[in-house]
């Protein structure tokens, strides 16, 4: 497992319990835009990118300095879960008591009680440096093209649950974080892929 430094920046991966379908509603998508800018008004959250599909969360982050990444991702996990599951008791259909009871599982090997739990396996699948921009734009790239290949979208910034809208000048739903030196190398990214090249900054000489 990767370790955490508290101030890094990392890519996470957050996959619900058994890789459930829970984020299919606007509703449940929803709670998770305002749990991610609550985090990022009042807890400490950096967020630089982000992209929530109906079973995972895809996130681009750091934490403040005096503020333990590790410990603020945990208590991430703990609020949207006790969220979700408040949402989900007010809507009494057969799906959600099956959520419910598929959430459940023993608090610990030697306690009897009943803890809930939407979150399943947290990774963490890399370590960027801040100070590369073109190791956080790739990441972005990445994150930002999965509903593409899901076939949710035709392109990227189509989508309006991830960071894609924000670094291509369009209004987001996530108060994120957004390096001007990372939007240069998107840039750049996306002339490549479309087989041209223009200088980021001469684009507003076109």
């Amino acid at each position: 497992m990767m370790p955490i430094r508290d101030n890094g920046c990392y890519c996470f991966t957050l996959e619900t319990i058994d890789t459930v379908d829970i984020f299919t509603k606007p509703m449940y998508k929803q709670l998770i835009v305002h749990s991610l800018n609550h985090f990022i008004d009042s807890k400490g959250l950096i967020v630089y990118g982000w992209c929530l599909m109906s079973n995972k969360l895809y996130l681009i982050c750091q934490s403040l300095e005096n503020v333990p990444l590790e410990e603020l991702r945990s208590r991430f996990l703990m609020f949207t879960c006790e969220k979700i599951v408040e949402v989900i008791k007010e809507e009494h259909t057969v799906r959600n008591a099956w959520l419910l009871k598929h959430f459940q599982h023993p608090a610990s090997l030697f306690d009897e009680s009943i803890a809930q739990s939407c979150w399943g396996e947290v990774k963490t699948t890399a370590q960027i440096d801040i100070q590369q921009p073109q190791s956080m734009a790739e990441q972005l790239e990445f994150i930002h093209s999965i509903p593409v290949k899901e076939r949710v979208v035709q392109y990227p910034s189509d989508y309006i649950y991830s960071s894609a809208r924000d670094y291509a000048g369009m209004p987001g739903l996530v108060k994120i974080t957004r390096p001007a030196t990372v939007e240069g190398e998107l840039y750049e990214i996306e002339s490549r892929k479309n087989g041209f090249r223009v200088n980021y900054n001469q684009r507003s000489q076109l």
